[in-house]
């Protein structure tokens, strides 16, 4: 593939909120009898109040808690074509154990956390996610991977006023003020395909692109958003082949877009069929610039391509590599190093998807631990005001100048994205910009 480095000033950073609710559709309908009981006239509001509980269908907000633990629980992929997410959990596992050893947990409760197999499968998320809540009586959910996994049951724990924290997934959907008990964690895919599209109409000019993407929601994101956004231009999607997450062989596809020949190709793909993608797009000899997915950036997903594949691809990201040599010297990079080696479980500290999953447990904490500071009680209620108002400069192993922050109208925390460039050489992604 082409490594056509243009080492530009553009939008290194950029705060997309409007984009990203004006993608937002869907959400429950009103009804003045929905709630039932909910909660009680003590639990319809919250400090804050942006947070709006009349609609609950709980009455109970601190099942989950008690004097000695909070049970959090999630599901995710540790079996199957997708395991290479369960990585995520062992960064946030270690820093949860750290918390509990070192701190005492958050407020003297110890965090007591609880995961089930999913394998990627929706039905089984929605199956998982029924027993957390049912049998285990957890206290809220917390980084279920995948966009079809969290939509499989969002509705039921919206009814239920059930926190869903940080979900692994940058869907728009979670930006639907609509479903207040939902938030997102990575950037949206909205706001990162708009990135790229602003990168061709100001370095390709002219380009016919290419675009091969998941389909279901997840990848449809980027072709619908990339298509928007050059609509009217000079740009030509000339392409658009997609494929079915259970099958991560894309080198059909990618024959059917060669034959096109186009100088762009745009790959909304995630897991296995990341590498798939690049080395089929790298067998064919296309001179194309080649954009793919930030949940295909770590080096499990890297280092799974042939040597050369993925030259040059361009891809965001708001998180520290920890393998860079420009953060050895930074203080949340070495308590990472250095907590994440004491308290991991056959941890690789050099991927960056262990990071992720270390920089949102953060995230977790410093929720909890605001909820009891500003909330006097720490509750459902208390726990959702406090994510919906989260406002850090920095946080966990996110980069400088990427803070964690939402606010009323605002449920995505982060917003601000930093394009990258991958060198076979350095094995890393150099920032552009």
């Amino acid at each position: 593939m082409s490594t056509r480095t243009t080492w530009t000033r553009l939008v290194g950073l950029l705060a997309v909120v409007a984009l990203v609710l004006a993608a937002c559709g869907g959400g429950r309908e009103d009804d003045d009898d929905a709630g039932g009981d909910g909660g009680g006239e003590e639990t319809t509001e919250t400090a804050g109040g942006i947070v709006d509980l009349s609609e609950c269908n709980s009455a109970d907000f601190t099942t989950g808690v008690d004097d000695t633990s909070i049970k959090i629980g999630s599901s995710f992929p540790q079996s199957g074509t997708f395991a290479a997410f369960a990585e995520i959990s062992k960064g946030y596992r270690a820093y949860f154990d750290y918390i509990n050893a070192e701190e005492g947990g958050v407020d003297g409760r110890q965090i007591d956390f609880v995961a089930e197999d999913d394998a990627y499968d929706a039905t089984r998320t929605a199956n998982n996610v029924a027993q957390l809540i049912q049998q285990d009586e957890i206290f809220a959910l917390f980084n279920v991977v995948g966009t079809e996994n969290n939509l499989a049951f969002w509705d039921d724990t919206e009814e239920e006023c059930i926190p869903n924290l940080f979900a692994a997934t940058g869907s728009p959907n979670w930006g639907n003020p609509e479903y207040q008990f939902t938030i997102g964690s990575l950037p949206a895919y909205t706001t990162e395909t708009l990135l790229y599209a602003e990168y061709v109409k100001e370095n390709l000019p002219g380009s016919r692109v290419a675009v091969l993407y998941q389909n279901d929601d997840f990848g449809k994101t980027y072709l619908d958003t990339f298509k928007r956004e050059t609509e009217g231009t000079d740009i030509e999607v000339v392409a658009e082949e997609s494929y079915s997450r259970d099958n991560t062989d894309v080198a059909p596809q990618v024959t059917s877009i060669a034959a096109e020949d186009p100088d762009v190709i745009l790959l909304g793909t995630t897991a296995l069929a990341c590498p798939s993608a690049l080395n089929a797009v790298n067998d064919a000899n296309l001179d194309a610039q080649v954009f793919v997915s930030s949940t295909c950036t770590s080096p499990t997903l890297v280092g799974l391509a042939e040597p050369g594949a993925a030259e040059g691809a361009i891809s965001i990201t708001a998180i520290k590599d920890p393998r860079d040599p420009q953060w050895s010297d930074d203080p949340p990079m070495q308590l990472y190093l250095e907590k994440g080696a004491e308290y991991g479980d056959d941890i690789d500290l050099e991927n960056t998807i262990t990071a992720y999953g270390w920089t949102f447990g953060v995230a977790l904490v410093e929720v909890l631990k605001a909820a009891v500071e500003e909330g006097g009680e720490l509750n459902r209620a208390t726990v959702m005001e406090a994510a919906r108002t989260i406002d850090r400069d920095e946080i966990g192993l996110s980069l400088p100048g990427v803070p964690v922050r939402m606010g009323e109208g605002d449920k995505f925390p982060s917003e601000t994205l930093q394009l990258m460039q991958y060198s076979e050489a350095d094995e890393l992604w150099a920032f552009l910009g």
